[in-house]
C-alpha cells in the first residue's frame, strides 16, 4: 500500500496553533506513534498561512519533538492561507502532453494574482471513475504557491532538525485523513468537509473520494473571538477563554424561516461569477520531494517553477499530569436547575453573540452546496464532516445540519489509526481530533495509494 515514507511526522503550521501527528505504516495498518500535539504558534510568527519568523517556529517544533520524543525526523508540512496559495479545478478541452502544459500556462497567466515568475505550480488531470468516455472536456487540478512561502516552510523544518520529505496541501491532506483512510466507506458518496481554522474556513467536496470542489471563505474562529471581544469589551485572549469555556450555540440558536435564495432564478449567473472569483483565491497546493534528503527548491531563471504532483484521487499543547486539559472540550454543563444563575446568563449572552458569525459560515456552506448541486444535476450530498478548532463548540454540529439540511458529524482523523500507546486516551484523541486532521493527513501522504 505505501509508496514512499512509512514513518512520518505530519506538521500543520497554523496561524494560531501548530499541530503534529506521527504515523507509521506497519502490517497493513496505520499506527499512531506517541501522543499527537497541538501547541500555540509564537505570536505573529505565521500570518495568513505564511511563516514570517522561521526561527521562532522552528524552536517550538524542536521543543515539541524533544518533549514528546518523536521517533522520526522525516516530516511533511502543508501550505495554505488565502494570500499566497491559489487552487482551481479547471475544466479544459480534453488534451494531454504539450497541449495540456500550454493550457496550464494560460490558466496561470489568467488566474494567478502574483507574478508568475515568483511561483511554484503543479497540476494533475482528475480522472473520475464515472466520467463519460465520449466527453470532450476534462478536469484539471491546478495549484500555485509563492516560492518564498514554500522556502520558509522548508527552512522551518530544517531548523527544527527535521528532514523535509514533502510539502503538501491542506485540502488533499484533509481528504486523505477523513475519506481515503476509510477505504471503501465513502467510495460511492459525496462528502463535504467544513474545516474552520483560525483565519479562514475551507469548504471541500469529495465526490467518490476525489476532490470536486474547493472554496475558502474568510469567516473562521478569529471572527467568533472578535465578536466576543468587541461586544463584551474584553481583550482577544480573554475572549478566546470565554469562547472555549462558555460557548454553546444551543442557547442562542433559533431557526428562522427559510428565505428565497437571493441568487436563485435570474440571479444565478451573478452567483456563478462570484464563485469563480472565490475560486481564484482558494488554498490547495502540493510540492513533493520523495528522496530522503532535505527538500530543496531551485527557482528557475524565468517563468513559474513546475514540480511533479501525484494523481489526484486548534487547541493547546497536550497536558502533563500537572497541566490543565486542552480547552477544546469544555466540561458538560449542569442541568439548568443546578447551574449558577449568573453562569446561565453568561452562557446565554455568549451563545447569542456567537450564533450570528457561525450562521454566516453555515450560510456560505449552504450556498456552496447549492452552487455545487446546480453544477452537478442536483447530485445528492451524503454528509458534512466538521473539522478545525471551532468544530468542538457545543451545538455547532446540529446548527450546521439545521442550516444545510445535510447530516453533519464531527471529524475524527484517528478513527482509522491503531493506537498502541496506553497513555493516549480516547477522550484526548476525541478532543483534539478536529484540530489535528491536517497533521494526520500529512503523515499519511505516502501510506495511502490508489
Amino acid at each position: 500500500m505505501a509508496k514512499g515514507a512509512t514513518h512520518v511526522l505530519g506538521l500543520d503550521i497554523g496561524t494560531a496553533f501548530i499541530k503534529a501527528a506521527e504515523v507509521q505504516f506497519q502490517g497493513d495498518e496505520f499506527h499512531l506513534v506517541g501522543r499527537p500535539a497541538v501547541v500555540p504558534t509564537p505570536e505573529g510568527a505565521v500570518r495568513g498561512g505564511v511563516v514570517v519568523d522561521a526561527p521562532a517556529v522552528s524552536e517550538v517544533i524542536q521543543e515539541l519533538r524533544n518533549r514528546y520524543s518523536a521517533k522520526t525526523r522525516t516530516a511533511i508540512a502543508s501550505v495554505g492561507g488565502d494570500s499566497s496559495v491559489v487552487v482551481r479545478i479547471a475544466e479544459v478541452p480534453k488534451m494531454s502532453g504539450r497541449e495540456l502544459d500550454e493550457a496550464v500556462q494560460w490558466e496561470l497567466d489568467e488566474q494567478t494574482p502574483f507574478p508568475v515568475d515568483e511561483v511554484v505550480y503543479d497540476y494533475a488531470p482528475i480522472e473520475r471513475p464515472d466520467a463519460d468516455p465520449e466527453a470532450t472536456e476534462m478536469e484539471v487540478l491546478l495549484a500555485v504557491a509563492q516560492e518564498d512561502m514554500l522556502m520558509a516552510h522548508a527552512e522551518v523544518m530544517e531548523g527544527a532538525g527535521l528532514k523535509p520529505h514533502s510539502i503538501d496541501v491542506e485540502p488533499l491532506a484533509i481528504g486523505r485523513a477523513l475519506v481515503d483512510a476509510a477505504g471503501d466507506e465513502f467510495a460511492e458518496q459525496t462528502v463535504v468537509n467544513v474545516h474552520i481554522g483560525a483565519t479562514n474556513t475551507l469548504i471541500l467536496i469529495f465526490r467518490h473520494r476525489l476532490l470536486a470542489f474547493v472554496r475558502v471563505i474568510p469567516s473562521a474562529g478569529e471572527n467568533l473571538t472578535q465578536a466576543l471581544a468587541q461586544n463584551l469589551m474584553i481583550d482577544q485572549e480573554q475572549a478566546e477563554i470565554v469562547k472555549l469555556q462558555l460557548g454553546n450555540l444551543h442557547e442562542g440558536f433559533v431557526p428562522e424561516p427559510e428565505e428565497e435564495d437571493e441568487f436563485a432564478g435570474a440571479g444565478m449567473f451573478e452567483e456563478e461569477e462570484a464563485y469563480e472569483e472565490d475560486m481564484a483565491s482558494d488554498s490547495v497546493f502540493e510540492l513533493s520531494s520523495v528522496d530522503d534528503e532535505p527538500a530543496t527548491i531551485d527557482p528557475g531563471d524565468e517563468g513559474a517553477t513546475h514540480l511533479e504532483i501525484d494523481d489526484v484521487a486548534e487547541l493547546e499543547e497536550p497536558p502533563d499530569e500537572e497541566e490543565a486539559p486542552p480547552p477544546a472540550a469544555p466540561e458538560p454543563e449542569l442541568p439548568e436547575e443546578e447551574m449558577d444563575p449568573e453562569e446561565a446568563d453568561a452562557r446565554d449572552e455568549v451563545a447569542e453573540l456567537l450564533t450570528d458569525p457561525v450562521l454566516d459560515i453555515a450560510t456560505e456552506v449552504r450556498r456552496s452546496l447549492d452552487f455545487y448541486r446546480r453544477q452537478h444535476r442536483n447530485e445528492p450530498v451524503d454528509r458534512i464532516i466538521l473539522t478545525g478548532g471551532t468544530a468542538n463548540m457545543r451545538g455547532i454540529v446540529s446548527l450546521m445540519a439545521d442550516e444545510t439540511g445535510v447530516a453533519t458529524e464531527l471529524g475524527d482523523p484517528f478513527k482509522y489509526l491503531t493506537v498502541n500507546d496506553e497513555g493516549v486516551s480516547e477522550e484526548y484523541l476525541r478532543d483534539i481530533g478536529p484540530s489535528a486532521v491536517i497533521a494526520v493527513g500529512l503523515a499519511l501522504r505516502d501510506m495511502i495509494t490508489e
